[in-house]
């Protein structure tokens, strides 16, 4: 690109506020710029509406102008390049950061709660479990009950039906052995 085109008097009317003299500059250099963006940026699109975002601040900041203005207006164009790839940056590290507080927020989600159909088959279990418990002898019932859902101990259960300590183990034993035999196709569940 031959750069001597844009003369120092040039810039100095697009200083003076010269429409026709800033048109000139942008003609002259707007398909480069956006070579340049596209070098760094692969969008078309994105890299024009950067080359325009260059002009304008070229504009808004005219009196400022200095010749060579080749370098400078390179450098813009970098810059914006480099701005937009930061911002992107930026955006996708937020993004990225959220998308992993979503994904963790839905894993223990998922982990804590049962779905409803899980909710309706614990329902279910909890009512076969508590239907076979009913069917133990009366006894053994009782002693399962305070062992089981009162969390007493073997010995605090004796005292208090009057059993020794061997009998309340006994009926455990009775109770568990009947719950394992009434309830088996609940336990292949559990195992797996």
């Amino acid at each position: 690109m031959n750069t001597n085109h844009i003369n120092e008097e040039i810039i100095k009317q697009i200083r003076d506020g010269s429409e026709k003299a800033f048109s000139e500059l942008y003609c002259y250099y707007y398909s480069y710029l956006n070579a340049i963006a596209l070098y760094y940026l692969l969008d078309k699109d994105l890299c024009s509406e950067i080359v325009d975002d260059v002009f304008i601040n070229v504009w808004f900041k005219r009196e400022t102008l200095a010749y060579p203005i080749h370098y400078y207006l390179v450098r813009s164009v970098q810059n914006g390049c480099l701005n937009y790839i930061r911002s992107q940056r930026s955006q996708q590290n937020m993004l990225d950061i959220h998308k992993d507080q979503l994904l963790a927020h839905q894993e223990s989600y998922i982990q804590s709660t049962p779905a409803p159909l899980q909710y309706v088959e614990m329902r279910q279990t909890e009512e076969e479990i508590r239907l076979a418990v009913n069917q133990l002898p009366l006894k053994c019932r009782k002693v399962f009950e305070e062992y089981f859902y009162a969390g007493k101990a073997a010995d605090v259960i004796a005292e208090d039906m009057g059993l020794t300590v061997s009998t309340v183990r006994v009926q455990l034993k009775n109770a568990t052995d009947r719950l394992k035999q009434a309830l088996k196709h609940l336990l292949l569940f559990f195992i797996y």
